[in-house]
C-alpha cells in the first residue's frame, strides 16, 4: 500500500512488484489521468452497483488502464490507473473487486468483452471544453440542460449523428423537447466531428459526476 495524503482527497496506490495501481477518491478534481495522444478502448460498465467508466490502450506499453466511477452514494468520485500493465486481465479485475459504502455486489457483472469498448485517440475533456461548455458549464448559468442528464439513455454513436446530421436532430423528440425548454436555443452543429471525437467526448461526459 502506497500512501499519499492530497488536501482534499485521498491519493495513494497499490502495488505487488510488477505492476502498480495509483487511486485518487475523493470530491474534486478526481479526473482520468492524461489519456490523449494514443490509441485507447472505452466502455461504461457496473462495479457493485456504481456506474464505471474504464479505459485500456491498444498496447500495455504505453497510455493508463484506467477506471472512473463518476459519483459514489455519498458523492465522492473515485479513479483508479495503472501504466505499463504486465496482466491488464488481472488489473481489470482488481478494479471491478472494489467497494465501497453503499456498494451491491450483487451488481457487479462480468467486465464486458473487448467487442463492447470503443476506441479514440481524442481527448474528451478538451473536446468538451472547446466545443460544449459555453453553453454546457458545470455551474452557473446555462443556456443548455446538463449533458450528462442527456447521455443516460444516449450513446457514441448518437452523439455522432446529433452533431453532423441535421435531420436526425430533427427527428430526435427529446432532443425538440429540451430545445424548447431552454429557449428554442439550437446546439450547435459539427459537421466535421469524427467518430473518434464524438466517442471521446461521450465516455468524457459519462465520467463527470
Amino acid at each position: 500500500m502506497l500512501k499519499k495524503q492530497g488536501d482534499h482527497n485521498y491519493t495513494g496506490g497499490l502495488a505487488n512488484g510488477a505492476d502498480t495501481c495509483w487511486i485518487d477518491y475523493g470530491r474534486y478534481n478526481v479526473e482520468f489521468p492524461t489519456d490523449s495522444g494514443y490509441r485507447r478502448w472505452l466502455t461504461e460498465d457496473t462495479v457493485s452497483g456504481f456506474r464505471a467508466i474504464f479505459s485500456v490502450p491498444d498496447s500495455g506499453q504505453q497510455g493508463f488502464v484506467s477506471m472512473m466511477i463518476p459519483s459514489l452514494s455519498n458523492g465522492d468520485r473515485f479513479v483508479i490507473w495503472a501504466s505499463k500493465v504486465k496482466d491488464r486481465s488481472t488489473v481489470l479485475q482488481i478494479y471491478k473487486s472494489a467497494i465501497f459504502p453503499g456498494s451491491d455486489t450483487s451488481k457487479n457483472p462480468a467486465l464486458a468483452d473487448v467487442k463492447h469498448f470503443e476506441p479514440t485517440n481524442e481527448d474528451g475533456k478538451a473536446l468538451l471544453v472547446v466545443k460544449c461548455q459555453a453553453c454546457h458549464p458545470q455551474g452557473g448559468i446555462v443556456e443548455g440542460p446538463k449533458l450528462q442528464d442527456l447521455m443516460v439513455t444516449r450513446n457514441a454513436e448518437w452523439l455522432y449523428r446529433f452533431f453532423r446530421d441535421r435531420t436526425f436532430r430533427a427527428n430526435d423528440r427529446f432532443h425538440q423537447l429540451m430545445k424548447r425548454e431552454y429557449g428554442n436555443i439550437e446546439c450547435v452543429e459539427m459537421p466535421t466531428l469524427t467518430k473518434s471525437e464524438a466517442i471521446a467526448l461521450f465516455y468524457y461526459i459519462k465520467s463527470r459526476p
